[in-house]
């Protein structure tokens, strides 16, 4: 639990020094996009360090396309 602290510590002193350059009202979107990448990287180092199984990602693509690959598939 302390390696969450220290993680969580790190990345929201990146936060600090990376969050200033995106101020301003064009980069909006620049910002958002910041966030949702270091949300999803500050979710998967924790994850790690708590040892909780995650499914790929590859799944998911799997189960979206199964379905269009079965229709493609009975063209042919």
């Amino acid at each position: 639990m302390l390696m969450v602290v220290v993680v969580l510590l790190m990345a929201a002193g990146c936060a600090v020094i990376d969050l200033p350059s995106l101020k301003g009202r064009q980069k909006r979107r620049d910002r958002m996009v910041y966030l949702v990448l270091w949300a999803g990287g500050l979710a998967a180092t924790i994850c790690t360090l708590l040892k909780i199984q995650v499914p790929s990602p590859l799944l998911f693509l799997v189960v979206l396309y199964k379905p269009i690959n079965d229709l493609v598939a009975s063209w042919f």
